[in-house]
């Protein structure tokens, strides 16, 4: 009896920790671009902006020449436990350690070890400056929608229109690549979510050797990170099932190069694909079955002459300089401004607070005050190269940005007077 109450409470529970769970769900959309059907996003590297393409199934790598571009130190030891890719076969010669890397305020990761491409002309043709693969995603819920060119990265859920339902245990492998399962005419076989290949399923030799099926007609897979397709075997199977959805009359191709099976790109035109990477779970579902309606987050934020405001990075851009759209800095204030750039569990930082509020309240109509909180502002700090908390950002009119590192209340004050108030 008791056991029935239990469940009789779990199922009435149940949708309401659903519920609750997408209420507290914070979503960040951004739209990619495709090229040759590659998924190309833009990223901020120690500060410098490229776009690189996006492969779940591959690892954060760049072209020689950035090494450079992106002002990266050579003999910083990278933080890689390997010494090449692991699930693909991709020639490099070395590695290196980005200081920072980040994909709008929730994507990033400071110190990623990444592998140095020998030479990939095909990337050079896409306009990348690399690959990126799962590692910056880890903290989030990424969510693939390629009909709207899409991508949603939510906390700590999965976006509030991805049924609970659709979903299937995943396994996160070295490297942070996805493992999930596909059944094969009642076969299942574990395949990394890849979004390069372009395949629904590609089978490496030995997995390939396990699967039956008719013979048919050649296809074109990509060996590596080339331009130049190659012809391979493929085999015609009755039905593919991936978490709830059946394919029929699928061509499964063989792909030497591949050290994992994969399913490839051709399942983003089938629906939406939800990874999430901590809970170790994928979520898989036909676009018409709900409407998809972007969580928003409102970010209503009023500045107050002579008190400490705190600001979004969508302020940012809108009110002090689009840093997304131009190159050279255009300040768009009408004072001079003053950005205390934070985090709370900052103790210098919290030392000032006090300090700053005190300095609002000193030149109120003369200079506005500004905070950033830095965890949070993830794309703003990296643009910036805001490394070291607490940093101050002066801005004086017609001027470019001064920064000062570290809790010194006088040193502060004693550029607003020198620098803002001349």
């Amino acid at each position: 009896m008791k056991n029935i109450l239990w469940v009789c409470c779990f199922m009435i529970l149940l949708p309401l920790v659903s519920r609750a769970q997408m209420k507290n769900t914070v979503s960040e959309v951004r739209e990619y671009k495709e090229v040759d059907g590659k998924i190309i996003i833009t990223c901020l590297v120690n500060s410098v902006e490229a776009d690189f393409v996006l492969d779940l199934a591959g690892q954060t790598a760049i072209l020689p020449e950035y090494v450079e571009k992106f002002n990266i130190d050579t003999t910083e030891k990278a933080k890689i436990p390997y010494d090449c890719f692991q699930y693909k076969n991709i020639p490099t010669f070395r590695s290196v350690s980005l200081n920072s890397i980040s994909f709008g305020n929730n994507a990033f990761a400071n110190g990623l070890g990444a592998f140095v491409l020998k030479d990939e002309p095909y990337l050079r043709e896409l306009g990348v400056a690399g690959i990126v693969g799962g590692a910056i995603f880890q903290r989030v819920v990424l969510t693939i929608d390629s009909q709207r060119k899409k991508l949603t990265m939510s906390q700590p859920y999965r976006p509030s229109y991805m049924k609970l339902t659709n979903r299937a245990n995943a396994q996160l492998l070295q490297g942070v690549g996805m493992e999930c399962p596909i059944t094969i005419d009642g076969v299942t076989f574990s395949c990394m979510l890849d979004t390069w290949n372009k395949g629904l399923v590609e089978l490496n030799a030995t997995d390939f050797a396990r699967l039956t099926g008719t013979a048919g007609k050649n296809v074109q897979v990509y060996a590596g990170y080339g331009k130049t397709l190659v012809m391979v075997p493929a085999k015609v199977v009755g039905q593919c099932d991936f978490v709830r959805m059946a394919f029929k009359d699928v061509s499964i191709a063989e792909n030497k190069s591949l050290i994992r099976s994969v399913i490839g790109t051709e399942i983003l035109k089938h629906g939406l694909l939800s990874v999430d990477f901590l809970r170790q779970t994928i979520y898989f579902q036909p676009f018409d079955e709900v409407t998809v309606k972007d969580d928003v987050i409102e970010n209503h934020v009023t500045v107050e002459s002579g008190k400490v405001n705190e600001i979004t990075g969508v302020y940012f851009r809108e009110n002090i300089h689009d840093y997304l759209k131009e190159t050279d800095f255009t300040f768009k204030g009408d004072k001079p401004v003053v950005i205390d750039f934070w985090a709370s569990w900052c103790g210098p930082c919290m030392k000032m607070m006090p300090f700053m509020e005190q300095l609002a309240a000193k030149y109120k109509d003369k200079v506005i005050f500004l905070k950033v909180n830095a965890d949070k502002e993830k794309e703003l700090c990296n643009k910036f190269g805001i490394n070291a908390l607490p940093t101050f950002m002066f801005l004086p009119m017609g001027g470019k940005p001064i920064q000062e590192i570290g809790a010194e209340p006088g040193k502060v004050e004693k550029i607003i007077m020198e620098q803002l108030l001349k």
